[in-house]
């Protein structure tokens, strides 16, 4: 007979979860009873950030992410990968210190892994070790779906969520978004492809900074955006989220005749808004903008405007701003987009206020042309 003694201890993944989350709170607490070298003593934590994937790859490629974010905002990370489709049902994580930019404080990222129906007890194992007290915001890299019990669970307690449809869809971002507006204790709602057309839609603004310009903004005849993919494929979030943009910073109104989709100014009259698609470059993500194209005229007044990323290079990380009228405002600029430094591009969603009314009706516009067709030639 086998004394039950010396059979060797079940392995961590197979442990019950309050053995796991024992563990990790044991290891959170020796992080700063006992600092290792070049880690600093002082620990500073502003909020909870909770990165959620079903994607070991991903989770991989988020994890310096996570820590550059925290670095420079401190937070408690924590960092979950689910595989549901498992067939074992296991539970495993452990802690780490992330020091700050200047290595005078450290924060902590946490690493959760669950597998199979162990998956089902994420949420319980995530509200066990965020901060008390201190805001949470989560951001799930993957499709949403807002009757997902894991889902629900871990964003009922958090103040934001946050998606990028650059690699889920839009319909994630719009089901979210009316989830959200349903429930009785808001829910803040974030895209970080909104942070990444941030910088189309300052250099499309700019268009209209020379007072002479800004009548032209009402006499908008057409609009193009081109969008990298294959041709006869739907517009991506990025360009759904322009789209929306222009038209509910100019006044603009959607409305079906004989069935086809047109636009129309506040004075009544067509927008000719095409939509055109190109060949998707080496390392930039899918559905992205290429380029947006403005022409407007109002009286003896016209003018082109465009912004087009330059593919010329390797890293694809670059705007070329171009205003052609005859005005002293004409003229060209270079930016750098900064859309392939993920880090920043979160970094910034979270310095963001928390309810961004712009957004928010960017997306109730797409979200009316949800039903319809909308194709990249």
């Amino acid at each position: 007979m086998i004394d039950p003694s010396d059979a060797p201890p079940p392995s961590m993944s197979h442990r019950p979860m309050s053995s796991v989350l024992a563990r990790v709170e044991q290891q959170l607490r020796d992080l700063w009873a006992a600092p290792q070298p070049g880690q600093a003593s002082t620990r500073v934590c502003t909020m909870n950030l909770v990165v959620v994937t079903s994607s070991k790859d991903v989770a991989a490629h988020y994890s310096p992410i996570i820590d550059d974010v925290t670095r420079a905002i401190p937070s408690r990370a924590i960092a979950v990968t689910m595989t549901p489709t498992a067939n074992d049902a296991s539970l495993d994580g452990e802690a780490l210190a992330i020091s700050s930019e200047d290595g005078l404080a450290s924060s902590e990222r946490v690493n959760l892994r669950a597998t199979g129906s162990a998956c089902a007890r994420v949420g319980s194992a995530v509200e066990a070790l965020v901060v008390p007290e201190l805001p949470t915001t989560l951001v799930w890299l993957g499709r949403v779906h807002v009757d997902d019990p894991i889902f629900r669970e871990i964003a009922s307690d958090a103040q934001r969520v946050v998606l990028d449809t650059d690699y889920t869809s839009l319909a994630s971002l719009l089901s979210l978004a009316k989830w959200a507006r349903e429930r009785q204790n808001k829910i803040a709602v974030a895209d970080l492809a909104w942070t990444r057309v941030a910088v189309w839609q300052e250099m499309c603004a700019r268009f209209f900074d020379d007072p002479a310009m800004r009548p032209l903004a009402s006499h908008v005849e057409s609009l193009r955006i081109v969008q990298m993919s294959e041709p006869n494929v739907r517009l991506g979030a990025e360009g759904s989220l322009m789209l929306g943009w222009f038209a509910t910073r100019l006044g603009w109104q959607a409305e079906r005749l004989g069935g086809a989709l047109r636009f129309l100014r506040a004075d009544k009259r067509p927008v000719s808004v095409e939509l055109a698609a190109m060949p998707r470059a080496e390392g930039v993500a899918p559905l992205a903008i290429a380029s947006v194209t403005l022409k407007m005229k109002h009286e003896s007044i016209a003018a082109t405007g465009t912004v087009t990323r330059d593919f010329g290079g390797d890293v694809a990380d670059v705007l070329h701003y171009s205003l052609d009228v005859n005005l002293p405002s004409a003229g060209k600029q270079t930016v750098r987009l900064g859309a392939n430094k993920s880090a920043r591009v979160l970094e910034r969603t979270l310095h963001r206020p928390a309810h961004d009314e712009t957004l928010s009706e960017a997306v109730a516009f797409a979200e009316r042309l949800d039903d319809d067709n909308v194709i990249c030639a």
